[in-house]
């Protein structure tokens, strides 16, 4: 259960004075190695980028959690903590939570990275069918601070409420993406997901638009599958969803029990990935599908080079 981490973090970023120190000396204290902050400026405003290490108590494989959104708050347009926060507040509730679990005797074989951004006074941006919540600073940047290349598979977690395409409530989880491959949705995945609820696992749809980078005139879903435009690793996005479409700076939208089964279900990938129970693809499909097809990778670069 994650749901006293949710809660803490939760507290803390629903605050119009909360900064990426403050976030940082909650981690510090539980436990986390390596708690960067990182404040960058951008045209409108700024953010602090804040990561961390959970370390692995041997040569397993590095998970990465990465918290992916806007921001957390669209103040002074609205008070208190936006529908598009999730990202956040589930990569540092999972982050919160490992290391409490080390803290208590259960060290994971490999280490876990995670990384987010905090900004509580975001802007907003027209979007179809309801409005996002903007950035202070541009999606390349927002790439270059959270994405590590120590990270071995990526969970990309996000707010994905905006739309008319996913009509649940919960969380739901994306296929693999891989160099410009839609590849095949994780059956461990699947698994982990449906022990986690208790209930058959979700899937939501992408297109090939939503795993090129942004900027390049296409729509896209939102920025969940963005971290997949600058690695080689394996990328999954982790959804929170709704029934309806809910705006991004909607403020009341947050569904704590949704974002502690997300939590959970990082913390659940996390075991069994670093201990190798967890794969995100299948090497030999993979290599398949390569030599088949050759490489899509010019899908992560904003177009393709004559």
């Amino acid at each position: 259960m994650a749901l006293k981490q949710v809660l803490e973090i939760y507290e803390l970023l629903d605050s119009a004075k909360v900064d990426g120190a403050q976030v940082a000396d909650l981690l510090t204290r539980r436990g986390v190695a390596d708690v960067r902050v990182a404040r960058v400026s951008g045209a409108q405003g700024y953010t602090d980028f804040v990561s961390g290490v959970i370390p692995g108590a041997g040569a397993g494989p590095t998970l990465g959690i990465i918290g992916r959104l806007g921001g957390i708050g669209a103040r002074p347009a609205q008070i208190g903590l936006v529908s598009d926060a999730d990202g956040a507040l589930t990569a540092l509730s999972a982050g919160l939570k490992l290391a409490d679990m080390a803290r208590a005797g259960d060290v994971l074989p490999g280490a876990v990275r995670f990384a987010t951004h905090i900004c509580p006074n975001a802007p907003t941006q027209p979007h179809e069918p309801t409005p996002f919540m903007g950035s202070p600073v541009d999606m390349a940047t927002l790439n270059a601070h959270e994405v590590h290349p120590d990270m071995q598979a990526i969970l990309s977690v996000d707010t994905t409420r905006g739309n008319r395409i996913i009509n649940q409530r919960g969380f739901a989880i994306s296929p693999t993406v891989k160099e410009g491959y839609i590849l095949r949705v994780s059956e461990d995945l699947l698994n982990i997901m449906s022990w986690v609820t208790g209930k058959m696992p979700v899937v939501f749809p992408i297109t090939t638009q939503d795993i090129t980078p942004y900027g390049n005139d296409l729509y896209h879903l939102n920025s969940i599958l963005q971290p997949a435009t600058v690695t080689i690793a394996p990328v999954v996005g982790v959804a929170l969803i709704a029934e309806i479409p809910v705006p991004g700076p909607a403020t009341g939208a947050n569904q704590v029990y949704d974002d502690e089964q997300a939590t959970r279900f990082c913390v659940e990938v996390a075991k069994a990935f670093t201990a190798g129970r967890c794969k995100f693809f299948d090497a030999g499909e993979w290599q398949r599908i390569q030599s088949l097809y050759g490489s899509l990778s010019f899908l992560q670069k904003m177009k393709r080079e004559a």
